[in-house]
């Protein structure tokens, strides 16, 4: 029991040098640290220091260049001073980037840069080829004119015609706004003239919303429901002309199908048979034995129901017009108020094949049933008007051999009420027949051949017709 503090002071004795030691060994780490911090202290003041310097010199060089570009700046001798390249200047903004160019909101068009407009071109180029039994006048000989057809044996026989005419640029534009899109349309062709190559305007306008204006179809045609044929004009019997207007068009839904109702106010032009009761004034135009004068007071009115079911499109048209003309032998403008009603339609049979149909009739529709082949109204000799009653009818059958292959079966047919004082020479009836072939290995190519017949009638029996075999070769672009 003696020996456990004697054991206790050993242990003691050994250990209080040993932890001596250790407490010497930390002081002088510690010491060791110390002395680093401060060493680094030391060099963080002297960059510092470095940073100052080299701020002031940068400083005072970027003053002396600005004095030296005040001293040598064109704008002391009255020139406009330029700005300071980025070298010379690094502190001055860089010029912003020019926005690039991108895809349109539609296909085939483009951006301007910085804005939301998209803008697009495109068109065709087409070569017709037309071999013809007769010779007819004028354009007579590039398309189906039937006024032009010559009776009784009268022309040339076996005529060539080559004519790029139909050929077509378009532009177009789309900008969406909180009223609507803003769109606008421009296409021209080279019907301006039969002897040359003259641009002519074919549609001119644009759309707001609901609202359009500037020179499109006619809203009395359903454009849909007009046959795929290579001939320009296209079956007799069938208002292929563009004209100014104004149109709104309202979307709406009845008993669950989507209808359109367009509204129009249209270009008036009369054309009469003028006769012995007419005196020719200055500005008046004149189409063979037809005349269209410019005494129109109130636009041509037109209203059309639009359906468009799955399997295709119908419409219906009712317009009302007055025809007028100031320049007779009685001295007095004579009127009056006259209309007419279209219905016409597509209507999709077996795939690709389809039906369409155009039936006008009305006492005012000789312009708007073919172009210039029909009067409106005819003046008597004492210079007083009788409106004109036509119908006209145009039926066609589009089949789809293939998906690259079609054919379109055509005919077309109008006649005119015309009263017993008018000319025997004016046209009383006519009719067309159209059967093509076309081919389209590409969508921007179509190689195509038609056969197309046309007669007209006269009022004192005579007729006159023509046949005419078509090579056609399309591009677009």
């Amino acid at each position: 029991m003696h020996s456990h503090p004697r054991l206790l002071l050993t242990i003691a004795t050994g250990v209080f040098p040993l932890a001596a030691t250790a407490t010497d060994d930390v002081r002088a780490l510690l010491r060791q640290l110390g002395n680093q911090v401060a060493e680094l202290k030391q060099h963080a003041d002297q960059a510092d220091a470095r940073i100052r310097d080299l701020e002031t010199r940068l400083a005072a060089e970027q003053q002396k260049n600005r004095q030296l570009t005040t001293q040598t700046s064109p704008a002391a001798n009255g020139v406009v001073a330029v700005s300071a390249s980025p070298a010379a200047n690094p502190t001055e903004a860089k010029p912003e980037t020019k926005p690039p160019v991108t895809l349109g909101d539609t296909k085939g068009t483009f951006k301007i840069p910085g804005t939301d407009t998209s803008l697009g071109f495109g068109g065709f180029v087409k070569l017709d080829v037309n071999e013809s039994s007769v010779s007819a006048p004028s354009f007579g000989d590039q398309y189906l004119s039937i006024s032009n057809i010559p009776v009784s044996h009268r022309g040339e026989d076996s005529q060539l015609a080559f004519n790029a005419r139909e050929s077509r640029f378009w532009f177009k534009s789309f900008t969406p706004s909180a009223w609507g899109d803003i769109n606008t349309y421009l296409e021209l062709d080279l019907y301006g003239a039969a002897a040359s190559y003259t641009p002519r305007l074919r549609h001119a306008y644009g759309s707001f919303g609901n609202f359009l204006a500037g020179q499109t179809w006619t809203t009395f045609l359903n454009e849909l429901a007009a046959p795929d044929t290579l001939d320009n004009a296209g079956p007799v019997g069938l208002a292929k002309f563009r004209q100014p207007l104004v149109r709104w068009t309202q979307p709406f839904k009845f008993a669950g199908e989507s209808l359109d109702l367009q509204l129009a106010a249209e270009s008036p032009n009369s054309t009469l048979w003028t006769g012995s009761g007419w005196i020719p004034a200055l500005g008046t135009l004149t189409y063979d034995n037809l005349t269209t004068t410019g005494d129109d007071r109130y636009p041509d009115l037109i209203a059309k129901l639009v359906y468009k079911p799955d399997w295709g499109n119908l419409s219906l048209a009712a317009m009302g017009r007055q025809i007028r003309n100031a320049n007779n032998t009685s001295g007095a403008a004579r009127e009056a108020w006259g209309g007419g009603v279209s219905l016409a339609g597509k209507i999709n049979v077996f795939e690709l094949d389809n039906i369409r149909f155009t039936l006008n009739y009305g006492n005012a529709i000789g312009r708007y049933s073919s172009v210039n082949r029909l009067e409106d109204a005819a003046l008597d000799s004492a210079g007083n008007l009788h409106l004109v009653n036509v119908y006209s009818a145009v039926t066609a059958y589009q089949h789809w051999w293939s998906n690259t292959w079609r054919s379109t079966f055509a005919y077309g047919f109008e006649q005119a009420d015309q009263p017993d004082f008018v000319a025997a020479t004016m046209t009383r009836q006519a009719q067309s027949v159209h059967a093509n072939l076309l081919w389209s290995p590409l969508p921007q190519a179509t190689l195509g051949i038609e056969y197309l017949y046309g007669s007209r009638e006269l009022i004192d029996g005579r007729n006159g017709n023509i046949s005419r075999a078509m090579f056609s070769a399309k591009y677009n672009f």
